[in-house]
């Protein structure tokens, strides 16, 4: 399993196109059969509801976990 982990401090889709992307080339290095990609908050002014997400995209033909916190 490769979990992944970044820090948001401003766009959150850049933020998770960079991070699949590094993810899904990990989890072709390693062999690994699943991946999850974690995206900490950092900004100060946010509501839970914006912070907390879950999602499951594809990048590559993998599919990868993407949790906000």
């Amino acid at each position: 399993m490769v979990i992944e982990l970044k820090n948001r401090s401003q766009y959150t889709d850049k933020v998770i196109q960079k991070g699949l992307i590094q993810t899904s080339k990990y989890i072709g290095q390693s062999g690994a059969t699943e991946g999850h990609l974690v995206i900490f908050d950092r900004r100060k002014t946010v509501s839970w509801e914006e912070e907390i997400f879950h999602q499951s995209l594809v990048q590559d033909g993998k599919t990868i976990m993407v949790w906000g916190m």
